[in-house]
């Protein structure tokens, strides 16, 4: 934080548009589950999957089939919840994360309409 102070206005917007990026990336990425909390001051974005979902096997699913990792939202109190944090990648790879976690969702929900 002091780093920043010290680096000025002008850095820390940079900062603030390279984080943009990716939270748009993973808005879009998230937009099939409809309810999402978060995005505007935090570094993660809490997503409400489809009912009965269980959000650690979704997580795990996640990475086992499309190599990308979330948090499981029964981890921060949100059952049926998921997070996803965006802070911790440079925008390029955070886009081909959030293509990876909507392959993910789009596959859960054609699951979720056949059973």
């Amino acid at each position: 934080a002091l780093g920043a102070l010290g680096a000025g206005r002008g850095w820390v917007e940079d900062r603030v548009d390279t984080l943009r990026e990716g939270r748009d990336a993973i808005l879009d990425a998230l937009s099939p589950l409809g309810e999402t909390v978060g995005g505007s001051g935090a570094m993660y974005v809490m997503a409400r999957l489809p009912g009965g979902t269980d959000d650690r096997d979704f997580a795990s699913r996640l990475i086992e089939r499309h190599g990308v990792a979330v948090i499981p939202g029964s981890f921060c109190g949100l059952p049926g919840w998921i997070r996803v944090c965006y802070s911790n990648l440079p925008p390029d790879l955070c886009k081909i994360a959030a293509g990876r976690l909507k392959g993910g969702i789009v596959e859960l929900i054609a699951d979720k309409t056949e059973t």
